[in-house]
């Protein structure tokens, strides 16, 4: 056997967020401190339902998904805070603990989600994005010895609430993979 095959559901959460982290902080060599978002921040509730939210939550989530392709990867004396910028507890701590669980058993991210949003839905206390991923250009490669150990699928259904906080921002506070087919 290969050891190609389907990812873990805790894969496709951290592969998600860590591509916009790389967009998000550029090429510049300098470091811009971003305030953590507080735990207040969680659920603060929406002022209206409007076409604007769900876009820009609809937006936070592909940023979110960016994110993860590359989140591994972030300096760790800066990652905490450039992940905050689209994730909020637990969202952001579950990534923070798969890195170093990855880390130790020497894996990082390849490749790259493609995502396919089939909803947004807003509520009282936040909004839902459905997403039906293409993950099958992206996965897990061993650091050391350069060899895949696993790979996505081509749809990958996946949940993902998201809050608003006190600044305005969209931020991804927990992402659930439902399963292979959309």
């Amino acid at each position: 056997m290969s050891g190609i095959g389907r990812r873990p559901t805790s894969f496709a959460c951290l592969l998600g967020a860590v591509g916009a982290v790389v967009a998000l902080s550029g090429c510049s060599g300098g470091q811009q401190a971003v305030a953590l978002p507080s735990s207040t921040d969680s659920r603060t509730p929406l002022g209206s339902s409007s076409a604007a939210d769900a876009k820009a939550a609809e937006l936070a989530y592909r940023n979110f998904v960016a994110m993860l392709d590359r989140a591994d990867s972030l300096p760790a004396e800066s990652r905490r805070q450039q992940l905050a910028t689209l994730m909020a507890e637990p969202q952001l701590s579950r990534v923070l603990k798969r890195i170093a669980v990855m880390k130790k058993q020497h894996l990082t991210t390849y490749g790259n989600v493609i995502v396919h949003v089939t909803s947004v839905q807003l509520t009282t206390n936040g909004a839902t994005v459905l997403d039906c991923q293409d993950t099958r250009n992206a996965g897990l490669i061993n650091s050391v010895t350069q060899k895949k150990v696993n790979r996505g699928v081509k749809e990958d259904s996946t949940k993902a609430l998201l809050i608003k906080g006190r600044d305005g921002k969209w931020r991804v506070s927990k992402s659930i993979t439902l399963g292979e087919g959309c």
